[in-house]
């Protein structure tokens, strides 16, 4: 979600000698030739480069997260159509693949803004796989992949239409000669709605594990591994019963991201700096990516808050940033530094619950 953040994990993974994946999606981070993302401005290239210069022992995995067409806010209104979209699409994962990724997240579950119909996705997923797969051979990289081909909503999947939909994924793959992937996204009851976790399993979390567990037997069949995304925000129990039920992986980043805004609002708070508080907040506000959070009512500051990490390579939130920086000069701390505790105590929570000692 940040600088920041990408700076936590690696730590994360360094304190506890435990595997990491970074996963960014193309919003993020994305190649040069499609501008770029939002996290430090970074291409492809640049982030991964920016991870293996701290990683020495390979603890991290870096990844792809929803790669796939529609997947790039720029291109949900497409003017050019379809084929552009595929064009984009194919341009960035090659640039994945240049770069070094471990894992890509293959996401056809798009048309347009709309979810795409379950054999429409499945096409477009064993041709992009394809591509993918003879494009990484042709250049001698070796890298994983992962599937899903529905988009994210409160419930958990039926086991019976997983089952079916997870055959039909894997015959696909193998009648085109293509590897099995790795990860299968399933839907495990969590959805992020602002700054909350709506999704069953907050509310049911051992009814949920239940139907979970036939998702996880489900993939181990075919010799393949659950993930979960949407995991934010959840309380422990909700965590605990995903991992007893078998998700063999799952993915966390809002919830830092907004943890690191909020920690920025407290360090201005204690600072006085009551004006870069509000220009931090309007900054936010006006940029609109809260709109991805937010299904109901909500109030201007909690959209803030929840948009915060979407500004920080801003000039504005720069020169915000510098502010902060001369007031903490006296206290002998620096603003990167008060945000990195707060995040690594957001990640020690998730360590703790994942990787207990004892």
């Amino acid at each position: 979600m940040s600088r920041n953040g990408v700076d936590a994990a690696i730590r994360l993974a360094y304190r506890h000698r435990r595997k990491v994946m970074l996963v960014a999606s193309r919003g993020q981070v994305d190649c040069a030739e499609l501008g770029g993302g939002y996290v430090e401005r970074w291409s492809t290239g640049e982030f991964t480069r920016y991870v293996r210069e701290r990683d020495p022992r390979g603890l991290v995995v870096v990844c792809r997260d929803h790669g796939g067409p529609w997947q790039h806010p720029d291109e949900v209104a497409s003017p050019n159509g379809k084929a552009d979209v595929m064009r984009r699409t194919l341009v960035s994962l090659r640039a994945d693949i240049r770069a070094g990724m471990d894992l890509i997240h293959l996401d056809t579950s798009r048309e347009g803004p709309r979810a795409a119909d379950f054999d429409v996705a499945l096409t477009r997923l064993v041709d992009i796989y394809a591509e993918c797969q003879d494009y990484a051979r042709s250049l001698s990289r070796q890298v994983s992949f992962e599937v899903g081909l529905e988009r994210q909503g409160g419930d958990a999947d039926d086991p019976e239409q997983f089952q079916d939909k997870l055959a039909g994924i894997v015959d696909a793959l193998a009648a085109a000669s293509l590897s099995p992937p790795t990860f299968v996204v399933g839907q495990t009851g969590t959805h992020v709605v602002g700054t909350e976790n709506r999704g069953l399993l907050a509310r049911e979390p051992e009814a949920v594990g239940k139907v979970v567990a036939q998702l996880a037997r489900t993939c181990w069949r075919h010799g393949l591994a659950l993930k979960a995304h949407n995991a934010d925000y959840l309380p422990d129990r909700a965590i605990t019963s995903l991992l007893r039920s078998g998700t063999d992986a799952v993915n966390i980043a809002p919830e830092f991201g907004v943890a690191e805004s909020r920690a920025l609002l407290a360090l201005l708070d204690e600072l006085g700096l009551d004006r870069e508080r509000e220009r931090f907040l309007a900054l936010a506000f006006e940029s609109g990516a809260w709109r991805k959070w937010f299904d109901q009512e909500a109030s201007d500051l909690e959209r803030a808050v929840a948009a915060g990490h979407y500004v920080f390579s801003t000039g504005e939130f720069r020169d915000i940033k510098d502010r902060a920086e001369r007031a903490c000069q006296p206290r002998g701390l620096t603003v990167d530094d008060v945000l990195a505790q707060a995040l690594d105590r957001r990640m020690e929570r998730y360590a703790g619950i994942v990787w207990p000692v004892g």
